[in-house]
């Protein structure tokens, strides 16, 4: 059984969930941190990025996938930061 988080999921498939942790807007400009969990059997890890909006998109989960995809991945001291609830391996 997956584990529950208390962060928004705005992608999920049968082994992977995306969460958004920080979103931030400002005068159209936009940012997000969110995590990448991979998580087979009882077996997972994780990942979290940063990245800002999407190339021709203004939507909050379309610069969340945008990050997901192309973001700088975090530190885990600063991914651990965003999302503390998440006790799965992080993937260096």
């Amino acid at each position: 059984m997956k584990q529950r988080y208390p962060y928004y999921c705005f992608k999920e498939t049968e082994t992977r969930r995306q969460f958004e942790g920080r979103f931030w807007n400002h005068g159209g400009k936009q940012l997000a941190i969110v995590a990448s969990l991979t998580e087979v059997g009882e077996q997972g890890y994780w990942a979290a990025y940063i990245g800002t909006d999407a190339p021709e998109s203004w939507t909050e989960e379309d610069t969340c996938l945008y990050a997901a995809d192309h973001g700088c991945k975090l530190s885990e001291a600063d991914a651990r930061h965003f999302f503390p609830e998440i006790k799965l391996p992080y993937r260096h």
